[in-house]
């Protein structure tokens, strides 16, 4: 014999919040921290998302590349006695570079947004745009075709860089 326990009467209603009210707590729990992110802060999100789309413009070209030259997994690189390894390599590279300067740049566009959301995000934009010049510069034209998407890439990276130190400053002014 199996007996079922009696069901629990559901808990009441909550009574609604109007969304102003809900608006200024959630700013109030944002305050508590220390500070609030600037209402035009999504464009920093936004930039965000333009590098994982430059990212995965950048992966595809690695896959295409693997099948067309016949690079097999796990190797990152295609050995030196390969038949195209030269080619392949500078897809593979620029992803790569791709990848060692990502996390920086991600990093110090989050920082700049705080105290300056748009010009942290057009940075963002730039070098994610860059990213994708020097990838298809590298694929297609070797080493030398890469220049032009880094200059790009560090029109946007090198201002963040210098504007990580003015956050900061304007941060520590205030403490």
């Amino acid at each position: 014999f199996w007996l079922k326990p009696p069901r629990a009467a559901p808990p009441p209603p909550r009574p609604s919040i109007p969304r102003e009210r809900e608006s200024r707590r959630s700013a109030a729990a944002a305050s508590a921290m220390g500070f609030e992110l600037p209402d035009a802060y999504g464009y920093v999100v936004l930039a965000h998302g333009l590098s994982w789309l430059s990212n995965t413009y950048l992966v595809i070209n690695v896959v295409k590349a693997r099948k067309k030259y016949d690079v097999q997994y796990p190797a990152l690189y295609a050995p030196e006695n390969h038949p195209n390894a030269e080619e392949f390599n500078c897809v593979q590279r620029a992803h790569q570079n791709t990848l060692e300067n990502w996390a920086p740049v991600q990093l110090l566009m989050a920082f700049n947004g705080i105290v300056h959301p748009k010009f942290a995000a057009t940075c963002g934009a730039i070098w994610a745009a860059g990213r994708i010049i020097y990838g298809y510069g590298y694929a297609n034209k070797g080493p030398n075709g890469r220049m032009l998407g880094g200059l790009i890439s560090h029109l946007g990276d090198f201002p963040l860089l210098i504007g990580c130190f003015v956050v900061a400053t304007k941060m520590l002014k205030k403490a």
